[in-house]
């Protein structure tokens, strides 16, 4: 049963995020979708009708990404993590587009990729890393 309305509920989150207007002072409520084990799945913060945060799960119960959304899109810093809990990405949004620092990581927590956004375009320099830390290559935008 919560299978079939898990798209039923995301639907009407994203109806709901993309035309309302939120009530700073509305208290925080949420709408939770489980894995079969019951485990939480995704997790929507609500104000008001407007969701403004998201949290999703791997199936292990670790936690996958997490971040803020203004009018239905990404907007501030979105971290996502490897099942094992180690860092995966820190991407920085502006109104849904990428905006400002961009990091990927290796499942052993060394860097992977690091640079930089401005309102989607890549500009800066971009460097890649090699599982054990070492740079593989730079490239100036």
């Amino acid at each position: 049963m919560i299978s079939r309305l898990t798209p039923i509920c995301l639907a009407l989150v994203g109806l709901a995020s993309s035309c309302a207007h939120s009530d700073p002072h509305a208290p925080r409520q949420e709408i939770q979708t489980t894995w079969p084990n019951g485990d939480s799945r995704v997790v929507l913060g609500f104000r008001g009708d407007t969701v403004h945060e998201r949290l999703e799960y791997h199936e292990t119960g670790q936690l996958l990404s997490r971040g803020q959304l203004l009018n239905g899109e990404r907007h501030g810093v979105w971290n996502s993590y490897y099942e094992s809990g180690m860092p995966w990405s820190q991407v920085n949004y502006d109104r849904g587009v990428e905006h400002g620092t961009y990091r990927t990581y290796h499942d052993n927590g060394e860097p992977a990729i690091e640079g930089a956004f401005d309102h989607g375009t890549r500009i800066g320099t971009w460097s890649f890393y090699g599982k054990d830390g070492s740079v593989v290559k730079r490239e100036t935008r």
